[in-house]
């Protein structure tokens, strides 16, 4: 019964959002639908989504968040429980999804074109241009999700964006939507989900040459929570 409300919940917040969109110049309404859409379906799946490391982040301050990506149902939950105003880096494709694609557009989300390397590049060199004021960026830079379980190699995308931005990139991982949805799944089972957010990394003064290092550091502080989230 879950994904017939899904639906529901996707025509209606997306006409609510494409409604306020030409009296919303900054997004904070369309922001708002979008976190309220993501709320309704993680608690429509039952899930008990639960933020630690909030307290990192500076109210009105602007990030790049790079997420982990177990699980379609990362969308949601990001959407929902991460706080600020966000704007999302996906595949083209999504964006040609009726209503959840034309609220993407108006919003001001960041389509990518995962088969061009240099259009992929040009977009996030755009949305560089647009964030700052409170407005973040949220990539997943595994690029799609797991299948396995295990955290796949990082892309530079997103890292590339918080340099060219100047922003702070914030690791989160989010543990449990795997369960709650695998790949290849449309079955959604209840279940715990954490989010963890860790302290912004500054990017302001780095340069290409230290790309590796930060992706280290990212993908570390990935894995510490998985391995946290197993053991418990």
């Amino acid at each position: 019964m879950a994904w017939p409300l899904v639906a529901l919940y996707t025509v209606l917040m997306a006409t609510l959002s494409l409604a306020c969109s030409p009296f919303d110049r900054r997004g904070r309404v369309q922001h708002w639908c979008a976190s309220t859409w993501g709320r309704m379906i993680a608690r429509t799946a039952l899930l008990d989504v639960r933020v630690r490391g909030a307290e990192h982040l500076r109210e009105g301050a602007s990030y790049v968040f790079l997420s982990t990506h177990q699980s379609w149902m990362d969308v949601p939950v990001m959407l929902g429980y991460l706080p600020g105003q966000l704007r999302i880096a996906a595949k083209r494709e999504v964006f040609l999804v009726p209503f959840l694609g034309w609220h993407l557009s108006r919003a001001g989300h960041i389509p990518i074109n995962r088969g061009s390397t240099a259009e992929s590049i040009e977009s996030l060199r755009r949305a560089a241009r647009l964030l700052g004021g409170g407005v973040s960026a949220f990539l997943f830079p595994e690029g799609t999700r797991t299948r396995d379980g295990s955290l796949q190699p990082l892309k530079k995308g997103g890292f590339r964006l918080a340099m060219e931005s100047g922003l702070a990139v914030v690791p989160v991982t989010i543990t449990g939507t795997r369960g709650a949805m695998p790949r290849g799944s449309m079955v959604l089972r209840a279940g715990p989900v954490v989010m963890h957010i860790d302290p912004p990394i500054p990017t302001a003064s780095l340069t290409e040459a230290d790309l590796p290092d930060l992706i280290r550091q990212v993908r570390a502080a990935m894995l510490r929570h998985f391995e946290v989230d197993r053991r418990q």
